[in-house]
Protein backbone atom coordinates (compact mmCIF):
# COMPACT_ATOMS: atom_id res chain seq x y z
CA UNK A 1 0.00 0.00 0.00
CA UNK A 2 1.16 3.52 -0.81
CA UNK A 3 2.03 6.17 1.46
CA UNK A 4 -0.95 7.93 0.42
CA UNK A 5 -3.17 4.88 0.51
CA UNK A 6 -2.57 4.44 3.95
CA UNK A 7 -2.67 8.33 4.92
CA UNK A 8 -6.18 7.90 3.56
CA UNK A 9 -7.02 4.60 5.14
CA UNK A 10 -5.90 5.90 8.72
CA UNK A 11 -7.20 9.51 8.03
CA UNK A 12 -11.02 7.79 7.60
CA UNK A 13 -10.25 5.78 10.76
CA UNK A 14 -9.78 8.87 12.53
CA UNK A 15 -12.56 9.85 14.94
CA UNK A 16 -12.67 13.77 14.51
CA UNK A 17 -12.71 13.48 10.99
CA UNK A 18 -15.43 10.50 10.56
CA UNK A 19 -18.69 13.36 9.71
CA UNK A 20 -16.14 14.16 6.26
CA UNK A 21 -16.35 11.18 5.02
CA UNK A 22 -19.83 10.09 5.69
CA UNK A 23 -21.23 11.90 3.40
CA UNK A 24 -19.25 10.69 0.46
CA UNK A 25 -19.81 7.17 1.65
CA UNK A 26 -23.06 7.04 1.89
CA UNK A 27 -24.78 4.19 -0.31
CA UNK A 28 -26.69 4.48 -3.66
CA UNK A 29 -25.07 5.98 -7.12
CA UNK A 30 -23.00 8.91 -7.20
CA UNK A 31 -22.96 11.67 -9.91
CA UNK A 32 -19.98 13.18 -11.26
CA UNK A 33 -20.05 17.30 -11.24
CA UNK A 34 -16.86 19.26 -12.47
CA UNK A 35 -17.08 22.33 -10.38
CA UNK A 36 -15.14 25.76 -11.04
CA UNK A 37 -13.49 27.06 -7.64
CA UNK A 38 -11.17 29.75 -6.76
CA UNK A 39 -7.97 28.66 -6.94
CA UNK A 40 -6.58 29.63 -3.62
CA UNK A 41 -10.05 28.02 -2.30
CA UNK A 42 -9.17 24.73 -3.67
CA UNK A 43 -5.46 25.02 -2.41
CA UNK A 44 -7.19 25.62 0.97
CA UNK A 45 -9.30 22.71 0.89
CA UNK A 46 -6.78 20.16 -0.45
CA UNK A 47 -4.80 21.25 2.46
CA UNK A 48 -6.77 20.67 4.67
CA UNK A 49 -8.86 17.55 3.71
CA UNK A 50 -5.64 15.38 2.12
CA UNK A 51 -4.72 13.87 -0.66
CA UNK A 52 -7.83 12.60 -2.73
CA UNK A 53 -10.88 13.37 -0.31
CA UNK A 54 -11.93 16.34 -2.16
CA UNK A 55 -14.97 14.79 -3.31
CA UNK A 56 -15.89 13.71 0.17
CA UNK A 57 -15.05 17.42 1.61
CA UNK A 58 -17.72 18.79 -1.29
CA UNK A 59 -20.22 16.44 -0.31
CA UNK A 60 -20.28 17.33 3.26
CA UNK A 61 -19.89 21.34 2.48
CA UNK A 62 -23.38 20.91 0.03
CA UNK A 63 -25.25 18.99 2.68
CA UNK A 64 -24.18 21.07 5.26
CA UNK A 65 -25.40 24.38 3.27
CA UNK A 66 -28.53 22.52 1.83
CA UNK A 67 -29.48 21.82 5.78
CA UNK A 68 -29.08 25.60 6.47
CA UNK A 69 -30.72 26.53 3.56
CA UNK A 70 -33.84 24.15 4.73
CA UNK A 71 -33.67 25.85 8.59
CA UNK A 72 -33.97 29.75 6.81
CA UNK A 73 -37.08 27.90 4.63
CA UNK A 74 -38.63 26.49 7.96
CA UNK A 75 -37.91 30.07 9.23
CA UNK A 76 -39.34 31.93 6.51
CA UNK A 77 -42.89 29.25 6.76
CA UNK A 78 -43.15 29.63 10.67
CA UNK A 79 -42.87 33.54 10.16
CA UNK A 80 -45.32 33.87 7.34
CA UNK A 81 -47.84 32.04 9.05
CA UNK A 82 -47.38 33.16 12.55
CA UNK A 83 -45.34 36.68 12.48
CA UNK A 84 -41.71 38.08 13.14
CA UNK A 85 -39.92 35.81 15.66
CA UNK A 86 -39.41 38.13 18.69
CA UNK A 87 -36.35 39.17 20.32
CA UNK A 88 -37.41 37.25 23.54
CA UNK A 89 -37.71 33.82 21.57
CA UNK A 90 -34.23 34.16 19.91
CA UNK A 91 -32.55 35.33 22.93
CA UNK A 92 -34.00 32.36 24.44
CA UNK A 93 -33.26 29.92 21.69
CA UNK A 94 -29.82 31.44 21.27
CA UNK A 95 -29.16 30.89 25.60
CA UNK A 96 -30.55 26.81 25.16
CA UNK A 97 -28.32 26.41 22.12
CA UNK A 98 -25.23 27.29 24.27
CA UNK A 99 -26.34 25.31 26.93
CA UNK A 100 -26.84 22.14 24.95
Amino acid sequence: MSDAARETTSDRADPSRAALYAAHDEPGPKVKKAITLPEQLAAEIDARVGRGEFSAFMAKAAQHWLALIKTGEIVDEYERRHGPISEERLERARRRWHDA
